[in-house]
């Protein structure tokens, strides 16, 4: 593991910005191929995931296993103010999965962050973007029981509909 990935799983933000400072690469990959940034924002590392971002780190960037960007990290483990850093920083609300399709939404539905999911779709995320199986955010919150989340997503539909 990199010092920098080791600061960033201590959530250290002080040598961070220390390694910053030196010139550190912090889009280096560790010998996992994990990504500072992606690690910073499942592990809710706010101030981090915002000196990483400041510091130029690839939003792009994913983990080496689902493929998942720094926003679905964040949405899966309701890392709600990461995720915030994360579209303030323009990263790419509605980027599907490679394997499931599922979107950061999907990934908040899936474990039931209803805050991470408000963020989302008050955001702007695609409320009609299906995953892989063909389920939009709506079914596939019903299928899960996130009677919450159901209920934020129909709200904003019928505020949207025009």
């Amino acid at each position: 593991m990199t010092t920098l990935m080791n600061a960033v799983n201590a959530n250290n933000a002080s040598l961070v910005k220390q390694l910053i400072g030196q010139g550190v690469d912090v889009n280096a990959l560790d010998a996992n191929q994990d990504a500072p940034l992606v690690m910073a924002a499942y592990k809710g590392h706010t101030e981090i995931v915002r000196l990483l971002l400041e510091a130029g780190a690839d939003v792009t960037a994913v983990d080496p296993g689902m493929k998942a960007t720094a926003l679905h990290a964040a949405a899966y483990a309701g890392r709600t103010e990461a995720a915030r850093l994360l579209i303030e920083h323009h990263i790419a609300i509605d980027k599907q999965g490679p394997y499931n399709g599922y979107t950061a939404l999907h990934d908040a539905i899936w474990q039931g962050n209803v805050d991470t999911a408000r963020l989302l779709i008050d955001s702007g995320a695609n409320l009609k973007l299906k995953s892989h199986q063909g389920e939009t955010p709506l079914a596939f919150a019903k299928a899960k029981h996130q009677n919450a989340i159901v209920a934020l997503i129909e709200h904003k539909l019928a505020h949207s509909a025009g």
